[in-house]
Protein backbone atom coordinates (compact mmCIF):
# COMPACT_ATOMS: atom_id res chain seq x y z
CA UNK A 1 0.00 0.00 0.00
CA UNK A 2 1.06 3.35 -1.33
CA UNK A 3 -1.25 5.41 0.43
CA UNK A 4 0.35 8.03 2.80
CA UNK A 5 -1.72 10.51 4.97
CA UNK A 6 -0.86 13.12 8.00
CA UNK A 7 -4.36 12.95 10.08
CA UNK A 8 -4.13 16.98 11.61
CA UNK A 9 -5.80 16.63 15.13
CA UNK A 10 -7.16 19.57 17.13
CA UNK A 11 -4.10 21.08 19.53
CA UNK A 12 -7.26 22.20 21.57
CA UNK A 13 -6.19 25.46 22.54
CA UNK A 14 -7.09 29.07 21.26
CA UNK A 15 -8.96 28.90 17.79
CA UNK A 16 -5.23 30.64 15.58
CA UNK A 17 -3.28 28.46 17.84
CA UNK A 18 -5.14 25.10 16.27
CA UNK A 19 -4.24 26.82 13.53
CA UNK A 20 -1.10 27.91 13.64
CA UNK A 21 -0.73 24.19 14.54
CA UNK A 22 -2.38 22.82 11.09
CA UNK A 23 -0.01 25.21 9.06
CA UNK A 24 2.70 24.11 10.87
CA UNK A 25 1.93 20.30 9.90
CA UNK A 26 0.35 21.16 6.48
CA UNK A 27 4.27 22.02 5.53
CA UNK A 28 5.19 18.62 7.24
CA UNK A 29 2.87 16.95 4.97
CA UNK A 30 4.59 18.65 1.85
CA UNK A 31 7.51 18.01 3.12
CA UNK A 32 7.06 13.94 3.66
CA UNK A 33 4.30 14.04 0.35
CA UNK A 34 1.54 12.83 3.04
CA UNK A 35 -1.99 13.84 2.10
CA UNK A 36 -3.18 16.20 4.69
CA UNK A 37 -6.38 15.40 6.26
CA UNK A 38 -7.47 17.82 9.17
CA UNK A 39 -9.70 16.97 12.09
CA UNK A 40 -10.74 19.17 14.76
CA UNK A 41 -12.72 16.62 17.14
CA UNK A 42 -14.16 16.77 20.66
CA UNK A 43 -11.24 18.23 22.30
CA UNK A 44 -11.64 21.59 20.17
CA UNK A 45 -13.06 24.53 21.88
CA UNK A 46 -15.04 24.70 18.89
CA UNK A 47 -16.40 21.71 18.19
CA UNK A 48 -20.07 21.54 18.38
CA UNK A 49 -20.58 17.49 18.63
CA UNK A 50 -19.31 14.06 18.49
CA UNK A 51 -19.84 14.02 15.12
CA UNK A 52 -18.78 17.05 13.63
CA UNK A 53 -15.06 17.90 12.19
CA UNK A 54 -14.90 21.61 13.73
CA UNK A 55 -12.63 22.43 11.02
CA UNK A 56 -15.34 22.22 8.57
CA UNK A 57 -16.97 24.54 10.23
CA UNK A 58 -15.11 27.65 9.36
CA UNK A 59 -12.58 26.50 6.44
CA UNK A 60 -12.81 24.80 3.38
CA UNK A 61 -11.00 21.21 3.36
CA UNK A 62 -7.69 21.42 2.81
CA UNK A 63 -8.34 17.85 0.67
CA UNK A 64 -10.73 15.65 -0.82
CA UNK A 65 -10.35 13.04 1.73
CA UNK A 66 -11.70 12.67 5.54
CA UNK A 67 -10.85 10.97 8.75
CA UNK A 68 -13.26 8.17 7.93
CA UNK A 69 -11.32 7.67 4.47
CA UNK A 70 -7.91 6.63 6.26
CA UNK A 71 -10.13 4.55 9.35
CA UNK A 72 -8.98 1.33 7.57
CA UNK A 73 -7.86 -1.65 9.32
CA UNK A 74 -5.26 -2.66 6.94
CA UNK A 75 -3.59 1.08 7.46
CA UNK A 76 -0.12 1.34 9.87
CA UNK A 77 -0.12 4.01 12.00
CA UNK A 78 1.66 6.13 13.47
CA UNK A 79 2.25 7.19 16.86
CA UNK A 80 1.52 3.66 17.76
CA UNK A 81 -0.79 4.14 20.14
CA UNK A 82 -3.25 4.62 17.17
CA UNK A 83 -5.19 2.45 15.50
CA UNK A 84 -8.32 2.26 12.62
CA UNK A 85 -10.65 2.23 15.50
CA UNK A 86 -9.52 4.70 17.97
CA UNK A 87 -8.68 7.69 15.87
CA UNK A 88 -11.56 9.85 16.52
CA UNK A 89 -11.00 9.81 20.22
CA UNK A 90 -8.13 11.90 21.79
CA UNK A 91 -5.20 10.56 23.56
CA UNK A 92 -5.08 12.19 27.22
CA UNK A 93 -1.64 11.43 27.51
CA UNK A 94 -0.22 13.57 24.53
CA UNK A 95 1.23 15.65 27.40
CA UNK A 96 3.72 13.56 27.70
CA UNK A 97 5.24 13.66 23.77
CA UNK A 98 5.51 9.84 23.56
CA UNK A 99 6.25 9.28 20.67
CA UNK A 100 6.02 12.36 19.53
CA UNK A 101 9.13 13.40 18.65
CA UNK A 102 9.31 15.96 15.19
CA UNK A 103 12.30 13.79 13.53
CA UNK A 104 10.48 10.44 14.56
CA UNK A 105 7.25 11.70 12.89
CA UNK A 106 8.20 12.36 9.70
CA UNK A 107 10.74 9.59 9.29
CA UNK A 108 7.55 7.69 10.01
CA UNK A 109 6.92 5.28 6.91
CA UNK A 110 3.31 4.22 8.31
CA UNK A 111 0.22 4.57 5.95
CA UNK A 112 -1.55 7.13 8.07
CA UNK A 113 0.86 9.45 10.59
CA UNK A 114 -1.15 11.19 13.45
CA UNK A 115 0.07 15.04 14.89
CA UNK A 116 -2.12 16.41 17.72
CA UNK A 117 0.86 18.08 19.73
CA UNK A 118 1.86 21.56 18.22
CA UNK A 119 4.79 22.28 16.27
CA UNK A 120 6.02 25.72 14.88
CA UNK A 121 7.21 26.17 11.90
CA UNK A 122 10.89 27.32 13.09
CA UNK A 123 11.77 24.00 13.86
CA UNK A 124 10.69 22.17 10.68
CA UNK A 125 13.05 24.25 8.86
CA UNK A 126 15.90 22.19 9.19
CA UNK A 127 13.51 19.27 7.59
CA UNK A 128 12.99 21.29 4.63
CA UNK A 129 14.94 19.83 1.17
CA UNK A 130 16.54 21.79 -0.92
CA UNK A 131 13.98 21.86 -3.99
CA UNK A 132 10.75 22.39 -1.85
CA UNK A 133 9.27 25.64 -2.61
CA UNK A 134 9.82 27.17 1.25
CA UNK A 135 13.99 26.39 0.87
CA UNK A 136 15.14 29.34 2.09
CA UNK A 137 12.64 31.34 3.12
CA UNK A 138 11.55 32.95 7.01
CA UNK A 139 9.04 31.03 8.87
CA UNK A 140 6.96 34.04 8.64
CA UNK A 141 7.40 34.02 5.14
CA UNK A 142 6.24 30.35 4.98
CA UNK A 143 3.15 31.12 7.00
CA UNK A 144 1.93 33.46 4.83
CA UNK A 145 2.14 31.23 1.95
CA UNK A 146 0.61 28.06 3.59
CA UNK A 147 -2.30 30.98 4.37
CA UNK A 148 -2.67 31.75 0.89
CA UNK A 149 -2.29 28.09 -0.21
CA UNK A 150 -4.53 26.39 2.15
CA UNK A 151 -6.38 28.88 4.52
CA UNK A 152 -10.12 29.45 2.57
CA UNK A 153 -13.02 30.40 4.63
CA UNK A 154 -16.52 28.68 4.24
CA UNK A 155 -18.66 31.36 2.13
CA UNK A 156 -21.12 32.66 4.81
CA UNK A 157 -18.09 33.66 7.06
CA UNK A 158 -16.65 35.42 3.76
CA UNK A 159 -19.87 37.05 3.41
CA UNK A 160 -20.35 38.76 6.99
CA UNK A 161 -16.65 40.32 7.34
CA UNK A 162 -17.61 41.63 4.08
CA UNK A 163 -21.09 43.07 5.10
CA UNK A 164 -19.76 44.38 8.29
CA UNK A 165 -16.23 45.47 6.28
CA UNK A 166 -19.03 47.76 3.87
CA UNK A 167 -20.90 49.18 6.31
CA UNK A 168 -18.58 50.69 8.98
CA UNK A 169 -14.72 50.60 7.23
CA UNK A 170 -14.87 50.97 3.57
CA UNK A 171 -14.14 54.34 2.74
CA UNK A 172 -13.66 56.03 6.22
CA UNK A 173 -9.34 55.50 6.56
CA UNK A 174 -6.69 55.68 7.17
CA UNK A 175 -7.89 52.36 9.23
CA UNK A 176 -5.96 51.01 12.36
CA UNK A 177 -6.37 47.89 13.80
CA UNK A 178 -5.58 47.54 17.46
CA UNK A 179 -5.65 44.05 19.42
CA UNK A 180 -5.42 44.45 22.86
CA UNK A 181 -5.83 41.55 25.32
CA UNK A 182 -7.26 40.80 28.83
CA UNK A 183 -9.01 38.04 30.23
CA UNK A 184 -7.41 34.68 30.90
CA UNK A 185 -3.99 36.31 28.85
CA UNK A 186 -2.78 37.43 32.17
CA UNK A 187 -1.39 33.46 32.68
CA UNK A 188 0.00 33.52 29.42
CA UNK A 189 1.56 36.77 29.81
CA UNK A 190 3.17 38.35 33.14
CA UNK A 191 2.91 42.05 33.54
CA UNK A 192 0.40 42.10 31.11
CA UNK A 193 -1.30 45.27 32.09
CA UNK A 194 2.21 46.91 32.00
CA UNK A 195 2.44 46.17 28.15
CA UNK A 196 -1.17 47.30 27.52
CA UNK A 197 -0.20 50.71 29.12
CA UNK A 198 1.64 51.09 25.92
CA UNK A 199 -1.44 51.08 24.02
CA UNK A 200 -2.29 54.87 24.25
CA UNK A 201 0.86 56.11 23.16
CA UNK A 202 1.38 54.08 20.46
CA UNK A 203 -2.59 54.54 18.76
CA UNK A 204 -1.92 58.58 19.17
CA UNK A 205 1.53 58.38 17.52
CA UNK A 206 -0.10 56.61 14.24
CA UNK A 207 -3.69 59.10 14.72
CA UNK A 208 -0.79 62.03 14.27
CA UNK A 209 1.66 60.14 11.80
CA UNK A 210 -0.68 58.40 9.69
CA UNK A 211 -4.30 60.76 9.93
CA UNK A 212 -5.94 57.67 11.29
CA UNK A 213 -9.80 58.27 10.90
CA UNK A 214 -11.29 55.18 12.83
CA UNK A 215 -10.13 52.60 14.82
CA UNK A 216 -11.45 49.15 14.82
CA UNK A 217 -11.17 47.60 18.66
CA UNK A 218 -10.30 43.92 19.05
CA UNK A 219 -10.77 42.95 22.55
CA UNK A 220 -11.85 40.22 24.71
CA UNK A 221 -12.40 42.78 27.63
CA UNK A 222 -15.79 44.93 28.31
CA UNK A 223 -13.60 46.77 30.39
CA UNK A 224 -11.18 47.85 27.79
CA UNK A 225 -14.24 48.02 25.05
CA UNK A 226 -15.71 51.22 27.58
CA UNK A 227 -12.46 52.57 28.28
CA UNK A 228 -11.63 52.79 24.35
CA UNK A 229 -15.58 54.24 24.06
CA UNK A 230 -14.43 57.04 26.27
CA UNK A 231 -11.28 57.93 24.63
CA UNK A 232 -11.74 57.58 20.97
CA UNK A 233 -15.32 57.79 20.88
CA UNK A 234 -16.87 58.20 17.11
CA UNK A 235 -13.59 57.43 15.76
CA UNK A 236 -13.91 53.51 17.38
CA UNK A 237 -15.17 50.77 15.48
CA UNK A 238 -15.96 47.57 16.98
CA UNK A 239 -18.07 43.90 16.53
CA UNK A 240 -20.67 42.25 18.55
CA UNK A 241 -19.47 39.97 19.91
CA UNK A 242 -18.92 37.88 23.76
CA UNK A 243 -16.68 39.46 25.83
CA UNK A 244 -15.39 38.92 29.68
CA UNK A 245 -13.65 40.81 32.55
CA UNK A 246 -10.26 42.27 32.69
CA UNK A 247 -8.60 39.68 34.38
CA UNK A 248 -11.22 36.67 34.76
CA UNK A 249 -8.97 33.87 33.89
CA UNK A 250 -11.61 31.14 34.41
CA UNK A 251 -14.40 32.86 32.44
CA UNK A 252 -12.55 34.00 29.49
CA UNK A 253 -15.00 34.06 26.13
CA UNK A 254 -13.41 31.54 24.35
CA UNK A 255 -13.86 28.94 27.26
CA UNK A 256 -17.19 30.09 27.62
CA UNK A 257 -20.05 27.92 26.61
CA UNK A 258 -22.27 29.42 23.78
CA UNK A 259 -25.48 27.71 22.60
CA UNK A 260 -24.08 28.09 18.81
CA UNK A 261 -20.24 26.95 19.24
CA UNK A 262 -19.51 27.89 15.30
CA UNK A 263 -20.36 31.21 16.65
CA UNK A 264 -18.16 31.29 18.79
CA UNK A 265 -15.45 30.42 15.95
CA UNK A 266 -17.06 33.25 13.52
CA UNK A 267 -16.56 36.24 16.04
CA UNK A 268 -12.59 35.61 15.63
CA UNK A 269 -12.32 34.90 12.69
CA UNK A 270 -14.21 37.80 11.75
CA UNK A 271 -12.04 40.22 14.27
CA UNK A 272 -9.09 38.76 12.90
CA UNK A 273 -9.78 38.96 9.59
CA UNK A 274 -11.23 42.73 9.52
CA UNK A 275 -7.55 43.57 11.41
CA UNK A 276 -6.41 42.41 8.55
CA UNK A 277 -8.11 44.82 6.19
CA UNK A 278 -7.21 48.03 7.98
CA UNK A 279 -4.04 50.04 6.94
CA UNK A 280 -2.51 49.44 10.18
CA UNK A 281 -2.07 47.80 12.65
CA UNK A 282 -1.29 47.33 16.92
CA UNK A 283 -1.18 44.59 18.74
CA UNK A 284 0.22 42.10 21.10
CA UNK A 285 3.37 40.00 20.04
CA UNK A 286 2.31 37.44 22.78
CA UNK A 287 -1.14 36.58 21.01
CA UNK A 288 -2.05 34.40 18.32
CA UNK A 289 -5.04 36.72 16.71
CA UNK A 290 -2.30 39.34 16.42
CA UNK A 291 -0.01 36.60 14.62
CA UNK A 292 -2.64 35.89 12.61
CA UNK A 293 -3.53 39.62 11.23
CA UNK A 294 0.16 39.66 10.39
CA UNK A 295 0.35 36.51 8.21
CA UNK A 296 -3.15 37.45 6.45
CA UNK A 297 -1.42 39.77 4.44
CA UNK A 298 1.81 41.86 3.68
CA UNK A 299 2.22 44.63 6.38
CA UNK A 300 5.18 47.08 5.21
CA UNK A 301 7.08 47.77 8.38
CA UNK A 302 6.45 51.07 9.73
CA UNK A 303 2.53 50.28 9.54
CA UNK A 304 2.55 47.36 12.32
CA UNK A 305 3.33 46.79 15.77
CA UNK A 306 3.31 44.62 17.94
CA UNK A 307 4.44 44.59 21.51
CA UNK A 308 6.55 42.68 23.26
CA UNK A 309 8.54 42.76 26.59
CA UNK A 310 12.19 43.81 26.55
CA UNK A 311 15.11 41.66 27.00
CA UNK A 312 16.43 43.28 30.28
CA UNK A 313 12.29 42.83 31.21
CA UNK A 314 12.51 39.07 30.28
CA UNK A 315 16.05 38.01 31.67
CA UNK A 316 14.01 39.86 35.18
CA UNK A 317 11.17 37.51 34.99
CA UNK A 318 12.86 34.13 34.14
CA UNK A 319 15.11 35.20 37.25
CA UNK A 320 11.71 35.51 39.59
CA UNK A 321 10.80 32.43 38.00
CA UNK A 322 13.58 30.82 38.75
CA UNK A 323 13.58 31.56 42.34
CA UNK A 324 9.83 31.06 42.94
CA UNK A 325 10.46 27.20 41.47
CA UNK A 326 13.22 26.95 44.16
CA UNK A 327 11.24 28.20 46.96
CA UNK A 328 7.88 25.45 45.62
CA UNK A 329 11.08 22.61 45.53
CA UNK A 330 12.11 23.64 48.88
CA UNK A 331 9.10 23.63 50.57
CA UNK A 332 8.00 20.40 49.08
CA UNK A 333 11.37 19.28 50.15
CA UNK A 334 10.85 20.28 53.57
CA UNK A 335 7.12 18.26 53.98
CA UNK A 336 8.57 15.28 52.62
CA UNK A 337 10.92 15.34 55.52
CA UNK A 338 7.71 15.74 57.97
CA UNK A 339 5.87 13.46 56.13
CA UNK A 340 7.79 10.13 55.82
CA UNK A 341 10.93 10.72 58.41
CA UNK A 342 11.72 7.03 58.21
CA UNK A 343 13.26 8.11 54.89
CA UNK A 344 15.63 10.38 56.79
CA UNK A 345 16.38 8.60 59.69
CA UNK A 346 13.46 9.32 62.16
CA UNK A 347 10.81 7.41 63.55
CA UNK A 348 7.47 6.97 61.31
CA UNK A 349 5.03 7.90 64.22
CA UNK A 350 1.84 6.98 61.69
CA UNK A 351 3.28 2.95 61.60
CA UNK A 352 1.01 0.45 62.97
Amino acid sequence: MNERFLLIKSWGCGFWSDVDHVMGQLLAAQITRRIPVVYWGTNSLYSESFTTNAFDLYFEPVSEYTIHDIAKPEYTFYPPIWNSKNIMVEDLDKIAWTYRDLGDMLASDANVVVSDVHYFIRPMIPYIPAEHWAYGMTAHEIYRCLFNIYLKLKPDIQQEIDEFYDQNMKGKGPLLGVHIRGGDKVREVEKLSNLNKRYQTEIDKYISKFGIKKILLLTDCEEILEHFKKLYGSMLVFTDCRRGKLADTRNAAHLQNYSNKRRKGIEIIKDTYLGARCDYFIGNGYSNVSYTVKRLKDWPDEHMTLFYRSLKQEKRMARKRKRKAAAVRAAWAKNHKIEYPEFYGGVNTYAD
